[in-house]
C-alpha cells in the first residue's frame, strides 16, 4: 500500500483517544452549560422576587400607622417625603438590598459622603456613573442587569411620588451579586481542572485498553501475512474476547482450507504431468518407429491416432475440470425432464456400447420427472457415468429415472465384476484410477456437478456388479 493510503489512516489508539476525549469533552461542556443556565435562572428569580418585595416597602409601621420617613437632602434642610425606611429593607438568599435615590440626570441624591465610608460610597459613585453611561432607563419597571468594571449588580428604579425638590427623582433599589457569580466562575475553573484530569486519564486509559485491543489484531495481521506467503499453519493464542476467538478460528479454518486446496493443485499437476507423459510417449515411439521403419506404418498410425484421441479428450475433461469449480457463475438454470436428458445422453453412447456387445435398458416413469438444472452440465455427468457403466459392463447396463417421497432418484447400473472395496472410499477422487480406469476425471466431475445442483450421489458394488444412485 502506499504511504499516501497509509498517511490517511488513523491507529486504533489514536480513534479511541478521540473518541473518550470528545465524550469527555462533550459531558463537560454539557455540565458546564446546565450549571450556568441553572445559576443564572436561579439568580435571575430570586433578585425578581427579592425586588419585587422591596418596591412594596414603601412606609415604616409604628403604632399600628403608616408614617412617611423623612431625610434631609439638601444643606438648607430640604427634606423627601414616603421615603422608604432602608432599614426595613427585606433580605434574601443572595443577600439584602440596598437603595440610592438620583434624580433623573443621574445625581446621586441619596445617601452622600458623609453618610457612607470612603470604599462604600465610591462604589455607588461607580454604579451611578455606569448607569449613566448606559443611559439606563430609569422610568422602565423592569429588573434589569448592570456591570461595572469589578462588579455586578441586579436593580429596579421606581420614581418618588412626593418630593419636596423642584426636580424629578428616583428610588433605586439594587442588589450586588458580584460574590455570587464570582463563586459560579470559581465552580466553572474548578470544573475546567477536573476536564483536565480527566482528559489526561482518559489518554492513559485510552492507551492501555488500544494496547490491549491492538496486540491480538497485530499478531492476527501478522498470522494472515504468513498465509499469504504460503504458511498455512494454525494460529495456536487463545484469546479470550470473543470476536478475536471467532475471527482466529474462522482464519484457521481459512488456512486449513488453502492448505488442502494447494496440496490438491500440487497432486493435481503432478498427476496431469504424468497423466499427459503416458500418450505423448506412446506417440513419440510410433512416430520414431516409422521414422526408422522398425514399426508398421498402419499399426503405429492406429496408435498415433488412438492416443491422440485419449489426449484430446484428457485435454477436454482438464479444461472442463480447471471451469467446474466456478460452475455457478456461468450455469443457466432450466426446468428439464431428467429422463429425456439421460436416454440422449445414452444415445450418444450407443455406438460405444454396441462396439462392446452392451445392451441399454430404460426403466423410466410414465410421468416426466422434471427438474431445475443446467442441460449442458447434468448432461455431462450423465454421459461419464453411462460411458464408466459401459467400459465395466459384461452385457447390459440399466438406466432408471423415478421419482420417490418427494426426491428424484437416477441409477446407472452394470453387470460387471464391481469395484475393489479398497477403491470404493477413492472413486470420486480426481486422478484415481482403479483397475481398466482412464484418467480418474470423470467421476470426480460427476461428483462436482451434482453437488452444485444440491444433489449427492452413492455407490453400491457387488460381484453382481455396480450401482451409481444420485438422489435431486
Amino acid at each position: 500500500m502506499s504511504s499516501t493510503v497509509w498517511s490517511s489512516k488513523i491507529t486504533i489508539r489514536s480513534r479511541i483517544l478521540l473518541f473518550i476525549l470528545a465524550l469527555i469533552i462533550a459531558i463537560f461542556l454539557v455540565i458546564l452549560t446546565v450549571f450556568n443556565i441553572l445559576v443564572r435562572e436561579y439568580i435571575k428569580n430570586d433578585v425578581n422576587e427579592q425586588l419585587r418585595e422591596v418596591i412594596k416597602t414603601d412606609f415604616i409601621e409604628q403604632d399600628n400607622t403608616r408614617q412617611p420617613m423623612k431625610i434631609e437632602l439638601t444643606p438648607s434642610g430640604q427634606q423627601v417625603g414616603f421615603i422608604p425606611d432602608l432599614r426595613r429593607l427585606p433580605g434574601g438568599p443572595l443577600g439584602t438590598a440596598d437603595a440610592i435615590i438620583i434624580s433623573e440626570n443621574y445625581e446621586l441624591l441619596f445617601p452622600d459622603a458623609n453618610m457612607l465610608f470612603m470604599q462604600r460610597h465610591e462604589e455607588i459613585t461607580t454604579l451611578v456613573e455606569q448607569m449613566k453611561t448606559g443611559q439606563t432607563d430609569l422610568q422602565n419597571t423592569e429588573i434589569t442587569k448592570l456591570t461595572t468594571p469589578d462588579r455586578e449588580y441586579y436593580l429596579v428604579s421606581v420614581e418618588l411620588p412626593d418630593i419636596a425638590i423642584g426636580n424629578i427623582a428616583y428610588l433605586v433599589y439594587y442588589i450586588d451579586m458580584t460574590a455570587i457569580t464570582s463563586f459560579a466562575g470559581r465552580i466553572n475553573s474548578v470544573l475546567l481542572i477536573v476536564m483536565g484530569i480527566a482528559g489526561i486519564l482518559a489518554a492513559v486509559v485510552a492507551t492501555f485498553l488500544s494496547g490491549i485491543i491492538a496486540r491480538p489484531i497485530k499478531e492476527l495481521t501478522r498470522f494472515a501475512a504468513r498465509i499469504g506467503k504460503g504458511d498455512f499453519s494454525n494460529n495456536m493464542v487463545n484469546y479470550r474476547e470473543v470476536e478475536l476467538a471467532e475471527l482466529a478460528e474462522s482464519m484457521n479454518k481459512a488456512a486449513n482450507q488453502l492448505d488442502t486446496y494447494d496440496r490438491e493443485q500440487k497432486t493435481f499437476f503432478q498427476n496431469v504431468s504424468h497423466e499427459l507423459r503416458t500418450p505423448l510417449q506412446a506417440i513419440r515411439c510410433s512416430a520414431e518407429g516409422i521414422e526408422h521403419g522398425i514399426l508398421d506404418n498402419k499399426q503405429s498410425s492406429r496408435v498415433i491416432i488412438s492416443e491422440t484421441d485419449r489426449l484430446s479428450e484428457m485435454v477436454e475433461d482438464l479444461l472442463y475440470l480447471s471451469r467446474i469449480d466456478n460452475l455457478l457463475e456461468d450455469t443457466e438454470f432450466v426446468e428439464h425432464d431428467l429422463r429425456e436428458l439421460l436416454s440422449n445422453s445414452a444415445e450418444r453412447q450407443r455406438n460405444l456400447a454396441a462396439g462392446r456387445e452392451v445392451t441399454i435398458v430404460f426403466e423410466f416413469d410414465n410421468q416426466p420427472v422434471n427438474f431445475c438444472c443446467d442441460e449442458k452440465h447434468i448432461s455431462r455427468a450423465f454421459s461419464n457415468l453411462i460411458s464408466n457403466a459401459i467400459r465395466y459392463a459384461k452385457s447390459k447396463i440399466t438406466l432408471s429415472c423415478r421419482r420417490n417421497n418427494g426426491q428424484i432418484i437416477v441409477l446407472v447400473s452394470d453387470d460387471g465384476s464391481g469395484i475393489a472395496q479398497e477403491d470404493l472410499p477413492h472413486v470420486f477422487d480426481r486422478f484415481y484410477k482403479g483397475k481398466d480406469g482412464k484418467h480418474g476425471i470423470g467421476l470426480s466431475i460427476v461428483k462436482t456437478v451434482i453437488g452444485q445442483h444440491g444433489g449427492k450421489i452413492e455407490i453400491k458394488s457387488g460381484a453382481r456388479g455396480t450401482t451409481f444412485m444420485i438422489t435431486l
